[in-house]
């Protein structure tokens, strides 16, 4: 009698289950499962806080990184065969200060969608990153679908913001005789920022530190005051240059003022896409009467990435 009770309280408590199963479907509180897995209901995961780097666990789904100091945490080796994790998911929250970085496993890479891949990804202060296994085992094994900031702002190390201080000395440039004689600004005075140090204050060139669009603003005083007889300028022009060491005639945009007198003032903007390395500079062209020099001041310059 003991036995066929135990068997009845098995059956009633297997006929009360709110798992059901529908052609090869499981569905959980539903009789309907439309899916592989259809879950009627909340769902619930690991949550694990850390402080400190060390490895991403095999049960780990969430984790939150609240240190003060840059940590790794190190996603798990791929598998071969029997254990292999494709589609694993891990979500990934600095609600520290420092800089999180999550870093693929030994040779492996991360796929950012920025070329071959990248051995780290790195999760700013207030930032939120999500991953996925590719279910490879060499190259990319994992798949970066998100890094975005908690309040939509981006952080200063992914959007590299440069600012010059405006210049207070006099920039001598060669005047244009027959065709146009474009040349660079620069900035002694250096920057209010310069995150990355993306700007060389010396030859006056911005380079791209990663793939993406980026916006650029650029302002100078055309003024030759100071140069003896003081030469009137026959035009001006200010330019925005992409790549001006490969080429002087690759012209972004620009800005022309003719006949504008001893002193006048440009500015130009734009947004543009850049790969990694390339160059945006400030340049200056100008025609001047009785001298073969002319000079610009109160330049200034600055940009910042604005997207992927």
């Amino acid at each position: 009698m003991k036995r066929n009770s135990i068997f009845l309280t098995l059956l009633a408590a297997m006929s009360s289950t709110l798992s059901y199963s529908q052609t090869g479907n499981v569905g959980i509180n539903t009789t309907t499962p439309g899916s592989t897995l259809t879950v009627n209901g909340s769902f619930a995961a690991t949550y694990r806080a850390v402080t400190a780097s060390g490895n991403v666990a095999p049960t780990d789904y969430y984790l939150a990184y609240s240190s003060n100091t840059n940590g790794t945490l190190t996603l798990p080796a791929a598998i071969t065969g029997s254990g292999n994790f494709a589609g694993r998911t891990y979500h990934f929250k600095n609600t520290g200060t420092a800089v999180l970085s999550i870093a693929a496993n030994g040779a492996e890479l991360i796929d950012n969608q920025t070329g071959a891949g990248v051995g780290t990804v790195n999760v700013p202060a207030g930032y939120y990153a999500f991953f996925i296994n590719k279910g490879t085992t060499t190259g990319t094994t994992w798949e970066l679908i998100l890094l975005s900031s908690s309040d939509s702002l981006p952080a200063a190390t992914t959007s590299y913001p440069f600012s010059t201080v405006s210049t207070t000395s006099r920039q001598d440039l060669t005047a244009s005789t027959g065709p146009y004689i474009r040349r660079e600004i620069n900035y002694p005075q250096g920057t209010v920022i310069n995150t990355g140090n993306v700007l060389n204050i010396s030859n006056g060139r911005f380079t791209a530190p990663s793939n993406g669009y980026y916006m650029f603003y650029g302002s100078t005083q055309f003024d030759n005051g100071n140069i003896p007889g003081t030469p009137s300028f026959d035009w001006v022009v200010l330019y925005l240059m992409k790549n001006y060491a490969v080429s002087t005639d690759n012209i972004l945009v620009q800005s022309f003022q003719p006949a504008p007198g001893t002193l006048t003032g440009r500015n130009v903007s734009c947004i543009t896409y850049l790969n990694k390395d390339e160059t945006v500079s400030m340049a200056a062209a100008a025609g001047v009467t009785g001298s073969p020099i002319y000079q610009v001041v109160v330049s200034s310059f600055y940009g910042y990435k604005i997207a992927n």
